[in-house]
């Protein structure tokens, strides 16, 4: 879930100076960028490696700055993946205490228009620019894949059908929406209001309920499965897994407080 902690304030430019970024990390702290259609030359250059990356998948419960709510993302996205943590999970890996961003020069083009003290240049382009999709990317790195040189042109061209075969098994839509009429679902946004799908505000029961949690078990099975196949039997590197297919069912049916069976 792409929920992040209220940003901090920021400090005023001295009396007579044009505000500027300090670059303080506030913002890398709170999380890293998603991708637009151009940062694929930062995947093609090596700056971004797909290990450091996570696929955000239709569905998934996310922040929207705009309508200041956690609402389920109507497309994919690919995100630069947190480091995990309590306080931070979302932290951006290139961020450096102390140091700032390990890739400035070559930053996405999110953190490029981001400035705490003026947001219009990023609102503007989440408005006009196209995200980048794992189709896209996997496109533009058509000819290798930085960081995994061991890959092979086999493997390569298969990864696009990896994709659709694991989209058309396992939807995150239908899935986090089943654990939403179940009553799973962000439970405080801190400060934003939980959109909600129409109709789920009454949790199933009985054997409607049952039902629902034994497919819930069978998806997270079906996800840990294929993922696992695909690693076995294809030869993709597990570190690629989170940019492929996101991250698994079980994760983020835990996010929302619900843990399948997913053995047996």
């Amino acid at each position: 879930m792409s929920m992040q902690q209220q940003p901090f304030l920021s400090t005023p430019a001295a009396h007579g100076e044009e505000p500027s970024c300090r670059r303080c990390g506030t913002c890398c702290l709170l999380g890293g960028p998603t991708l637009m259609v151009g940062d694929a030359a930062l995947l093609v250059g090596g700056t971004l490696t797909l290990e450091s990356l996570v696929c955000l998948r239709a569905g998934e419960w996310a922040r929207d700055d705009s309508r200041k709510a956690l609402r389920p993302l109507e497309g994919e996205r690919i995100k630069v993946a947190g480091l995990g943590g309590r306080v931070h999970p979302w932290r951006c890996r290139y961020y450096r205490e102390g140091v700032g961003c390990g890739i400035y020069e070559h930053r996405p083009a999110q953190c490029e228009a981001l400035f705490c003290m003026d947001t219009g240049p990023l609102e503007a382009l989440l408005a006009s620019g196209r995200h980048l999709g794992r189709f896209a990317a996997l496109n533009a790195l058509r000819g290798g894949i930085p960081g995994f040189a061991g890959v092979s042109a086999a493997v390569l061209a298969l990864l696009p059908d990896l994709v659709s075969a694991h989209e058309e098994q396992v939807s995150v839509l239908e899935v986090l929406q089943l654990a939403d009429r179940l009553g799973f679902y962000p439970q405080q946004g801190h400060g934003l209001a939980v959109e909600r799908s129409p109709g789920h505000e009454n949790p199933l029961e009985g054997s409607e309920r049952e039902q629902a949690v034994a497919e819930l078990g069978e998806a997270a099975r079906t996800d840990a499965a294929f993922r696992e196949l695909c690693v076995e039997r294809a030869g993709v590197p597990a570190a690629m897994l989170p940019f492929l297919f996101g991250r698994s069912v079980r994760e983020l049916l835990a996010e929302v407080g619900l843990k399948p069976a997913v053995d047996g």
